[in-house]
């Protein structure tokens, strides 16, 4: 499936928090303590923090990992989700109580982006 879903179900997450993070060649793994896991497998994301600064985004298809001096992806982990938003078709924001927000892009026509466990939703 191309394109985030309008109706993506992502109520779940809010009151929970990030409690692993797991960091991959070309994807990255937010494990959340009871709402399932949401899985970037080659696609784009970013963290912003309360003022909208960019604090951590996904490289360049071309760039590998080892070129990159730090992640600060950890930022979130253990915040709880304050909210949601969903921009269909192409991406969906979690916001946290640390004030920082997710954003999760789908923008491949051709591969999957993501996708959320255990429902085994992907785009």
């Amino acid at each position: 499936m191309y394109g985030v879903s309008k109706d993506l179900p992502l109520q779940r997450f809010v009151g929970d928090s990030i409690c692993q993070i797991c960091l991959g060649l070309r994807d990255i793994h937010f494990h959340f303590n009871k709402a399932g896991s949401i899985n970037v497998d080659g696609g784009r994301w970013q963290i912003h923090d309360s003022s909208g600064v960019i604090v951590d985004e996904s490289l360049d298809d071309d760039a590998l990992p080892s070129t990159r001096r730090q992640y600060r992806v950890h930022v979130i982990l253990d915040s709880d989700v304050t909210s949601f938003r969903i921009d269909a078709p192409e991406s969906f924001t979690l916001r946290f109580s640390s004030g920082h927000t997710l954003t999760i892009y789908d923008d491949s026509p051709q591969y999957e982006s993501f996708s959320i466990q255990p429902d085994d939703l992907i785009a």
